[in-house]
């Protein structure tokens, strides 16, 4: 039986007028409905909390048109469980109705594509270059013989027989891109710089040599800098190195849940590693040595470079996890092509005797016409690279993040294994024995790694 609550004698309102419609049309399709309740009216609270069954069960036409009319509301029994209340539910939100324990093909979306512009600071180090010993020094009253002399007492190292280059350095990366949320693909293009970080060293005070070793005598051996008994000069060092990278990729959505999504990278990358060394001395006799006047200086400077480009296919995988206000990102990229490698020795001797003129003279120590020139090789290299990155999400346009990158470059020409200390003969004097120094073209492997700090803009 259905229960009402009459509340008015006053002719039937608006309300009972829909009622009363909304009855005969049910009627004329014969479907009723009849609950069953307790005898006491209910309020609106009440019904929505009982736990009392529903019954249905069909009636006649003439029944359902013969039930009294409502003047407000059906009040009913129904059986129920409440839902909990969850509160607002953040658009980015995770785990909240959907499930990120899985990954589901990547599917049509409803946004328009979106561009975006990504800049990073990066404080790197590049790997090493190992040096031979290049200025050594003695005590004061050494011999000249054995000045600078590898080997002899007191002889220090003032620089080389150690490795430079690797100090962290800053860089920078920009990358821009286009993201089509249709399809989940994008395209992106980044250029990054490891800037060139030189060390240099001057000395110009107390006892100065370079040491070689002479395949003459099979003894090692100096060329004399200074000396206060007839020589007054100078040695200079510098040495440094830098890289940049450039790349563009096509990214293919691979796979895509609510909370995160891999991708697949394929495009191209072309790299530039560059290295140089360059040694100059300067000397001026104060006293005649032999046929030599005072006044009479000698200047020469060593030079050794090494430049390499590659230029090859990229493929990579780029996975994301995102949470409400975090998204963390780990991904791996690895260039395979050519590089080609150009090892560059050039060295110059320049004598100047007072009232006689100057003389100049191809090759100094460590690089001499035995050795100097420009050698070219192109070998297949691989240039892999991973990084992760945490990102925090300031608003739906602006991101910050904070990572770490790791990248190798294989088959690499370097300057040090470009520089040889065995000579032959001294400048300026002509190519004998063993002719050296000497050099057979070599490649090595170079590591690269470091922190990266930046943000991101979406338009």
């Amino acid at each position: 039986m259905i229960s009402m609550r009459n509340t008015a004698k006053s002719p039937m309102p608006a309300k009972s007028l829909m009622f009363s419609l909304t009855v005969m049309m049910l009627c004329s399709w014969g479907i009723a409905i009849e609950a069953v309740q307790a005898d006491a009216p209910m309020t609106r609270a009440q019904a929505m909390q009982t736990t009392e069954p529903m019954n249905w069960r069909p009636v006649s036409a003439a029944e359902c048109a013969a039930s009294p009319q409502q003047d407000g509301y059906l009040e009913f029994g129904e059986s129920y469980e409440a839902l909990p209340d969850l509160g607002p539910i953040p658009m980015d939100a995770c785990d909240q109705y959907g499930s990120c324990d899985g990954l589901a093909p990547c599917g049509p979306g409803l946004q328009p594509g979106e561009f975006w512009v990504r800049a990073e600071y990066l404080y790197w180090s590049l790997d090493a270059i190992d040096l031979p010993a290049l200025v050594t020094s003695s005590p004061a009253g050494t011999l000249p013989g054995s000045t600078g002399v590898l080997g002899q007492p007191g002889t220090s190292v003032l620089f080389g027989g150690s490795s430079y280059g690797d100090s962290y350095r800053s860089g920078a990366r920009v990358t821009i891109g286009w993201d089509d949320a249709a399809s989940g693909n994008g395209w992106q293009a980044s250029a990054m710089g490891i800037f060139d970080d030189d060390e240099s060293f001057f000395r110009s005070s107390g006892l100065l040599a370079r040491p070689v070793f002479d395949t003459g005598t099979s003894s090692e051996a100096s060329m004399i800098v200074a000396h206060p008994d007839y020589l007054d000069g100078s040695v200079s060092i510098s040495v440094g190195n830098k890289m940049q990278l450039y790349d563009i990729n096509r990214r293919l959505c691979l796979a895509a849940s609510q909370c995160q999504n891999v991708d697949f990278l394929v495009g191209y990358r072309h790299g530039q590693l560059d290295e140089m060394l360059q040694v100059s001395q300067s000397s001026v006799y104060t006293e005649p040595q032999g046929q030599i006047i005072p006044g009479t200086t000698v200047d020469l400077y060593d030079h050794f470079s090494a430049e390499n480009r590659f230029n090859g296919a990229q493929l990579g995988v780029q996975f994301q996890r995102h949470s409400a206000s975090t998204t963390l990102s780990w991904i791996a990229k690895i260039g395979l092509g050519v590089n080609q490698a150009e090892a560059t020795i050039a060295g110059r001797t320049v004598n100047t005797v007072p009232g006689g003129g100057s003389a100049t003279f191809d090759g100094g120590l460590l690089a001499q016409t035995s050795n100097i020139g420009v050698y070219e090789e192109s070998n297949f290299a691989v240039l892999p690279e991973v990084g992760v990155n945490l990102h925090t999400h300031m608003d739906e346009h602006l991101e910050v993040f904070i990572g770490y990158s790791l990248l190798y470059w294989s088959d690499a020409v370097r300057v040090s294994g470009q520089v040889n200390r065995n000579v032959s003969q001294f400048p300026p004097e002509p190519i004998t024995g063993s002719g050296d120094p000497s050099y057979q073209f070599q490649t090595d492997s170079l590591l690269a790694h470091g922190l990266n700090v930046g943000g991101a803009f979406t338009f």
